[in-house]
């Protein structure tokens, strides 16, 4: 088959059919040899959890293919040395065992070395400087703030030297920027405008030590888990405050300019602006922060547990059930409806209540965690039984659902109810998790439903 041909076989003519070697070499094949490349791969995919957990898809598919190209390359060595007059022999299963065992060891090779352990820093906005919040951890999460940072993690004295021109005030960023685009400038320079590029205006950096993952996975995961960490503390916040934490790749605030135009046919301009990050009188956020430290250890407890899970496989259930529930609570304290916020917290409920859309499992969940002791609600509050029914039953439910409509309906008392919920069940699940994992973590073990029924024992038994 000549070139041509074989690449007229192609449905996609920028993608050949081929089998990758390495060094620029492949193996030209036909549609059944890519389509079986790819069941193998598949295949591997999803039987092997570690893989799915440390390495990003595209990743692995293209590691794949490598790993399958050099397995051909090198199966002449499992041939029979009997070889027949004609040239041709016959290979038995033993041939394509060894060609299978050489297959997963030069994947498991190719993909230990695209796994390194990185130091991964997301670039967030938390307390404004002038606070003076000290950096401090939760779990495996290291917050510093922006000159702290700089400080530890610049460790090349040139770079150091001008980045502190800029952050100084000595220079201007866009400065460095043309210095750095210039012919012939030097890497260090370079280094130096690329490291604040990417800290941009940002105030602090969350950093987590990513081991053994792919570049392009650790960063997403590291992402995710420093995105818990800022719902985390912006549980001790009201939600307006907790709104205004950010950090890069999740840009949920928003600036608009707003246009319109009179019946006369003037124009009607207006803005709208969300600030990120926090303020108040001085050291009141620092002493804030010191006061809940507790919490935010207990946090770093449960957090520890789901990172070490999530590291081959998935973390214990009550702990992949907090982390999940965290995150749809986060989604609603920043969602700007009120419509998918009271969703978002119903999902958050079910989730870590473990329910399974139950609501009075839910509701039983609740009462053990925020009401122990059976008191009678106090007057003018609301029971947390209807507090459920109210977020879950007639919010969650029916808006899902299509049985209520939602867009331009003032929800607002029920999204308040529901963020009231939310925030006092995580205040006692979290401390009560991170006992269990601390001191009795055959728990974790049980079935979920028996985890379940353990912790909600643990609950109602509190002081």
């Amino acid at each position: 088959m000549t070139s041509d041909e074989w690449r007229a076989l192609s449905q996609f003519p920028l993608v050949p059919l081929a089998i990758p070697v390495g060094l620029g070499r492949e193996y030209r094949v036909t549609q059944a040899g890519v389509d079986a490349a790819h069941r193998l791969t598949e295949q591997i995919w999803r039987k092997q959890e570690n893989y799915r957990q440390t390495v990003a898809r595209p990743e692995f598919n293209r590691l794949s293919f490598q790993a399958i190209g050099e397995t051909i390359q090198n199966c002449r060595s499992h041939l029979p040395s009997d070889v027949g007059d004609d040239g041709n022999t016959t290979v038995g299963d033993l041939f394509f065992a060894a060609m299978a065992a050489d297959f997963v060891r030069n994947l498991d090779r190719l993909a230990d070395a695209a796994r390194p352990d990185v130091d991964r820093h997301i670039p967030c906005h938390l307390f404004h400087t002038s606070q003076g919040v000290p950096l401090f951890s939760v779990g495996p999460v290291e917050l510093l703030p922006r000159a702290n940072w700089i400080a530890r993690y610049v460790k090349n004295a040139d770079q150091l030297g001008h980045i502190r021109q800029v952050e100084s005030g000595q220079i201007r960023y866009d400065q460095l920027r043309d210095q750095a685009h210039e012919r012939n400038s030097d890497r260090e320079l370079h280094t130096a405008w690329q490291v604040l590029s990417a800290l941009r205006n940002f105030e602090w950096v969350a950093t987590i030590r990513m081991q053994g993952h792919e570049l392009s996975q650790s960063h997403y995961k590291a992402s995710i888990i420093i995105g818990l960490v800022l719902d985390a503390i912006g549980l001790r916040f009201q939600a307006e405050d907790a709104r205004r934490f950010t950090k890069a790749g999740r840009q949920h605030l928003f600036a608009e300019d707003r246009l319109a135009t009179s019946a006369d046919g003037s124009f009607l301009k207006g803005t709208s602006v969300q600030m990120p990050g926090l303020g108040s009188a001085p050291g009141a956020l620092a002493a804030k922060m010191q006061a809940e430290r507790p919490f935010l250890d207990a946090v770093g407890k449960v957090l520890h547990a789901y990172v070490a899970g999530r590291q081959t496989g998935r973390g214990p259930h009550l702990v992949e059930r907090w982390a999940n529930a965290l995150y749809w609570v986060g989604e609603a304290r920043r969602e700007a409806s009120d419509f998918m916020a009271v969703v978002k917290y119903g999902c958050a409920a079910d989730g870590l209540s473990g329910a399974g859309g139950d609501a009075v499992a839910m509701t039983t969940f609740a009462e053990a965690a925020l009401n122990p002791k059976a008191q009678a609600a106090t007057q003018g509050s609301i029971s947390i039984a209807d507090a459920v029914t109210k977020v879950y039953r007639d919010g969650r439910n029916k808006l899902a659902h299509g049985e209520m409509a939602g867009l331009f309906e003032d929800l607002s008392g029920t999204r308040a109810i529901g963020d009231a919920l939310l925030v006092a069940l995580f205040d006692e699940v979290t401390f009560e998790l991170a006992a269990v994992i601390e001191q009795r973590p055959e728990i974790l073990t049980l079935s979920e439903k028996h985890a379940y029924r353990a912790l909600e024992a643990r609950l109602k038994q509190r002081p």
